[in-house]
């Protein structure tokens, strides 16, 4: 009788911190969402008012090259919020929907995509910018000495380069603390289910 008690004591015990673990857990995951909400209304808002303010304020529609140039910024912004988008958590307040595998699974899937978007979409979409500038620049700098061209081509190169390097340096690093703990405790959900 005393073992029996004890064994129950012990189940209700795990049960209770498990039902704490997850509200722990919603709340980061709730957490990461608003923060990935706020950046996606960004990109939203940014993206046409940085298309808009190019194409008013420097010489690019008036050439093909900036046309282009224009077109490619918009395209890679575009790929990055749709990235985004499809990286959406879905935010949940029910701690019981943890119990539901497929749930779990998505949710590890779109963090992981988000990973995958810092160290494999950035580079790419860092690319993207350096031709889209150095096509502007063609355009641009025309008149300019050669020299002078090659100079400001290999600074806008090289500047962008050292943004997109520092930015997916402090993103994975925001991802390895703050997202991978959340998936270990998803993929031990899995595990435990």
């Amino acid at each position: 009788m005393e073992t029996n008690f004890s064994d129950i004591q012990q189940l209700w015990q795990s049960q209770k911190a498990k039902e704490l673990d997850l509200n722990l857990l919603m709340q980061q995951m709730n957490k990461v969402e608003k923060k990935q909400k706020l950046e996606w209304m960004l990109a939203l808002i940014l993206t046409p008012i940085t298309i808009v303010f190019l194409a008013i304020f420097l010489p690019l529609k008036d050439s093909v090259l900036g046309s282009l140039s224009l077109i490619l910024i918009g395209l890679g912004m575009g790929w990055v919020i749709y990235l985004s988008s499809k990286s959406k958590l879905s935010a949940q307040n029910n701690p019981e929907v943890f119990s539901n595998q497929e749930f779990i699974k998505s949710q590890i899937k779109k963090l992981s995509l988000r990973n995958r978007i810092i160290r494999k979409h950035m580079i790419s979409y860092g690319l993207i910018l350096i031709l889209a500038i150095n096509l502007a620049y063609l355009a641009v700098l025309e008149p300019l000495s050669t020299g002078f061209r090659i100079s400001a081509h290999l600074g806008a190169s090289l500047m962008i380069v050292v943004i997109m390097l520092i930015t997916i340096r402090r993103k994975s690093k925001k991802y390895d603390q703050e997202l991978k703990p959340i998936i270990k405790h998803l993929e031990s959900l899995l595990m435990n289910s």
